[in-house]
């Protein structure tokens, strides 16, 4: 805690200005994020010229980077103080036309720029209940529940417990949000195209969107310049509500490669997306 304490001290174009020199040093010391964020682009993007791929890496590294030093940020600075940080939000008449519907509203975010501070926007006008996944200690989750609710939004825990909550919350009219582009575990995904790969894909969204009746919206918060953020709203395919599981899970994954497409370079290509394999499948990353 006190690092990230140390990083909310430091003013918006600080952070900004120190995240090219680190990300410099994460590139060269992390052979892993490396080579994985080289890895995943290869997949996505085939015909893009090889120097133009290591650039986008690099840079992608960089936004990696600034989603650790903005922590302090997200879990220390005021609520006005983040929201004088955001520019207009693109799409914002989406979500509002969703919410007058009264039904629930699913919000998909995926890994892109700054996805832990969008959610401190949408406070108080829009409130959320936000999935999270518990973690080994239990002195960090307590701390990271704390910080992520002081301004209303409201955590579940991917457990039995948690999923009863947001079924509730959709059923009744709430809004919820979901990571849709991380592993799933065991036994909890199927595999599904992302950028043309097999990807196993998490059937938690699909789910709750036939159980519910829910209404469905992409949502990302790209960082529009040193210390600025601009939330994006888009709509999801029709695909996205069809009761066939493979349907649905297609079109929640072509729902982030849009999403992505905002700026490619703000994804996390550092994660291992493509871990899972389907059976008789190589491994896709080599270490």
């Amino acid at each position: 805690m006190l690092v990230v304490w140390l990083e909310g001290l430091l003013p918006a174009r600080v952070v900004h200005w120190l995240s090219a020199p680190l990300s410099r040093l994460v590139w060269a010391a992390s052979g892993t994020k490396r080579r994985s964020t080289v890895r995943n682009l290869e997949a996505a993007y085939p015909d893009m010229p090889a120097p133009e791929r290591e650039e986008l890496a690099r840079a992608s590294m960089r936004h990696y980077t600034l989603n650790i030093l903005e922590i302090g940020m997200s879990w220390t600075w005021s609520h006005r103080r983040l929201r004088q940080r955001f520019d207009p939000p693109v799409g914002l008449d989406l979500l509002e036309e969703a919410e007058r519907e009264g039904k629930g509203v699913l919000i998909l975010l995926p890994h892109f720029g700054p996805w832990e501070i969008s959610v401190h926007w949408l406070q108080p006008e829009h409130p959320v209940m936000a999935l999270y996944k518990p973690g080994e200690s239990s002195t960090l989750e307590a701390a990271m529940l704390d910080r992520r609710q002081r301004f209303g939004t409201r955590m579940a825990a991917t457990d039995r417990a948690g999923l009863r909550t947001i079924y509730r919350e959709l059923n009744g009219g709430g809004r919820v949000i979901q990571l849709p582009d991380q592993n799933p575990s065991a036994g909890q995904g199927r595999f599904v195209p992302f950028f043309g790969v097999q990807a196993l894909t998490g059937v938690l969204a699909p789910r709750l969107i036939q159980r519910t009746g829910c209404r469905v919206l992409f949502m990302v918060c790209a960082r529009s310049g040193p210390g600025r953020f601009r939330l994006h709203f888009s709509p999801a395919g029709e695909d996205i509500y069809s009761p066939d599981i493979d349907v649905a899970l297609a079109a929640v994954n072509r729902g982030v490669e849009r999403c992505i497409a905002v700026d490619p370079a703000q994804y996390l290509w550092a994660y291992k997306r493509y871990k899972s394999r389907p059976e008789g499948e190589p491994q896709f990353y080599v270490r």
